[in-house]
């Protein structure tokens, strides 16, 4: 599964409100049980803390990459969140995060999960991906922005 598949502009917010964790994964949830109502806001949110108890998902410079997984969804969801002033998340270089992607992917299909969190992994290491993202001012900008990133990497995504 492409990354682009996952982001397509229904699912990505340009203008995040949020300035910490705990409010921008409210937030994030929220958009996606309005577009997926059948989600439970309460489980999701409780995964996303479990797996942020582990280590924190702020992993690469200004990107964050929280993460949960459900049973039965028979697909991978994501929303990507952007933000202009940044969001305090304890991130492992302890500066703030602009980009978060998050992702909840299907407990009964775990290797999908791997795959889509890999492939994010190499978009983020292209130095050139954090700018062009940051640079999008509509949806369909970073939706297109992604699909071009993969179709530089297309090499490495198999």
């Amino acid at each position: 599964m492409l990354i682009s598949e996952i982001f397509k502009p229904e699912w990505v917010l340009v203008d995040l409100k949020s300035t910490t964790k705990e409010d921008v994964f409210r937030e994030m949830v929220d958009f996606l049980v309005h577009k997926a109502p059948a989600l439970s806001r309460e489980t999701l949110l409780t995964g996303l803390w479990e797996r942020e108890k582990k280590m924190t998902t702020g992993i690469a410079r200004n990107i964050a990459l929280p993460h949960t997984h459900l049973p039965n969804l028979n697909r991978t969801y994501g929303v990507l969140g952007i933000s202009q002033k940044g969001i305090e998340y304890q991130s492992l270089d302890g500066k703030p995060v602009h980009v978060v992607m998050m992702l909840v992917g299907d407990d009964n299909a775990p290797d999908g999960h791997l795959f889509v969190l890999k492939n994010l992994a190499l978009l983020m290491t292209n130095p050139e991906f954090y700018p062009a993202l940051m640079k999008c001012k509509t949806p369909k900008d970073v939706s297109m922005t992604i699909g071009e990133f993969e179709e530089l990497s297309k090499f490495y995504f198999s």
